[in-house]
């Protein structure tokens, strides 16, 4: 395994790892006696659960930037551009 995958699976495990921690608190809380701190934290960990893929798509597209692989990096970004208009879009209703 090279250095690029575990980088990669890294931050995808702790990507992952942070939002499950976020939405399980979060959800304790709204349980337990809702209210605007367990919003945010159900909101936060939702937000980390979609910014994950997002990283690993970045991670990827400087990867192919430093290998100098521009077709890779060109859809690499267009990628990223796409899943960022997608947020932002759904952030906005």
């Amino acid at each position: 395994m090279t250095s690029f995958e575990r980088i990669l699976g890294r931050t995808l495990g702790v990507g992952v790892a942070f939002a499950t921690a976020l939405l399980a608190i979060g959800l304790t809380l709204a349980l337990a006696s809702p209210g605007h701190v367990a919003d945010v934290l159900l909101q936060a960990g939702l937000v980390v659960l979609m910014a994950t893929p997002m990283a690993r798509v970045l991670i990827t597209c400087v990867e192919y930037i430093r290998e100098r692989d521009w077709f890779f990096a060109i859809n690499a970004l267009g990628v990223l551009a796409v899943l960022g208009i997608t947020i932002w879009h759904a952030w906005r209703r």
